[in-house]
């Protein structure tokens, strides 16, 4: 499948970080993106104002640390298809009313052109949707006996729903193409995760050489709600965030200050130090 390249790993990375402290309701200058850590910027919030770095990590509650989730290689694999959709359906203006949600099939095998294959079904999907009738009001279910006549279409979705929002054009978005695979199953806090996340990253931390003049060093470790994988959905009981290994990894941690963000239910829980309870933002999302 195809894989979203390093640097688009890392413009996602200083979205978070961005959008996290403005919901902290900090002020950012001079800010340096880098590796190992992630940021040096200064920030300010009334007569506050001090230099921190930042390392970045992912929430998964399908796997540990060190593990690859195995929701990442789908959605990589989407966000290609949905990239090129939104291009083919820019140029045809009676599909940017439809909206749909797709089921992959599971299994899927490794093809010889990672590259093209999202762009072959994309260009099978326009071509499908070209040959339907989507009216409103109803909704609409496409099994694999419809994808006959697309053979790339045919050998990778096991069904879409899709439904027509408006006659009217709109600007094309990727977020009205969505695949079951990735938006659909289990989400909840998987306290394993998190505590040999936050054991992976002080051992890294320690051999960083990069904090420059910092007086925090900052680990922001995000529920980006990327994927089902991502989301840990409402807060557990207070008392759960005492764990013994938990509250042991961040007490013994190079960094100053340790945060979970769930980004989708908009609450954040200070780990290091220990604050209760968890706290919530009021701050709307931005647009990945």
């Amino acid at each position: 499948m195809a894989r979203i390249s390093k640097k688009e790993k890392k413009e996602f990375e200083k979205f978070f970080i961005r959008e996290f402290l403005h919901h902290l309701g900090y002020s950012l200058s001079n800010v340096k993106w880098q590796e190992r850590p992630d940021a040096l910027l200064t920030v300010s919030k009334g007569k506050t104002c001090k230099k921190i770095a930042v390392e970045h990590t992912y929430y998964f509650n399908d796997t540990v640390a060190g593990k690859v989730s195995p929701l990442t290689p789908i959605d990589e694999f989407w966000r290609d298809v949905q990239a090129s959709l939104v291009r083919r359906i820019s140029h045809r203006k009676h599909l940017t009313g439809i909206s749909a949600s797709v089921c992959l099939r599971k299994n899927l095998k490794k093809p010889s052109d990672p590259a093209a294959l999202p762009r072959d079904l994309a260009e099978q999907l326009v071509a499908f949707f070209e040959s339907c009738q989507i009216g409103k009001p109803h909704h609409y279910r496409f099994s694999r006996d419809d994808f006959a006549e697309f053979p790339v279409v045919y050998s990778l979705i096991e069904f879409i729903l899709a439904w027509r929002e408006t006659d009217g054009p709109r600007p094309a978005s990727r977020w009205r193409w969505q695949c079951f695979n990735t938006s659909t199953g289990t989400v909840g806090l998987n306290l394993r995760y998190i505590t040999t996340a936050i054991e992976s990253k002080n051992q890294k931390g320690e051999t960083y050489e990069n904090w420059g003049n910092a007086t925090e060093k900052w680990l922001l470790i995000t529920a980006s709600g990327l994927t089902v994988g991502n989301i840990i959905g409402s807060p557990m009981d207070d008392a759960s965030w005492g764990d013994p290994q938990l509250r042991q990894v961040c007490e013994d941690s190079p960094f100053d200050r340790i945060v979970l963000w769930e980004r989708s239910d908009s609450w954040y829980k200070w780990l290091k130090p220990n604050r209760a309870p968890v706290q919530y933002s009021t701050l709307r999302h931005k647009a990945f």
